[in-house]
């Protein structure tokens, strides 16, 4: 990821996006994001809420890297993996991880009660 992020920031369209990085010091992994220049998955979110007419408070986000932030306020039931990094964690409810069906628990948890 450290190659792609070097050569991203070198290319020359550069200006005409952004990029994100999350770490996963305990899986040795890290995920890099690139959007659009002022592309966001919360604007995307949002965006498709209203092109299929969705209120806002009848959504429910999951996520687990910072790319993930802006979707999560836009969601009236924001979830964060339980491997999320420990910041997302102590900002919004969290699920169990990846490897504990974290997104069934979420499911089953706030939809289906």
């Amino acid at each position: 990821m450290k190659a792609l992020r070097e050569r991203a920031d070198a290319f020359r369209g550069r200006g005409e996006f952004e990029m994100s990085r999350t770490a996963y010091a305990d899986r040795d992994f890290e995920l890099v994001d690139i959007v659009a220049k002022g592309g966001d998955k919360g604007s995307g979110l949002a965006t498709l809420a209203t092109m299929l007419n969705i209120d806002p408070s009848r959504i429910m986000a999951i996520g687990d890297n910072y790319a993930d932030s802006a979707m999560l306020e836009v969601a009236q039931y924001p979830v964060v993996m339980g491997n999320a990094p420990e910041e997302m964690r102590r900002h919004w409810p969290v699920t169990g991880t990846n490897d504990e069906n974290g997104v069934a628990q979420a499911i089953e948890q706030i939809i289906l009660p």
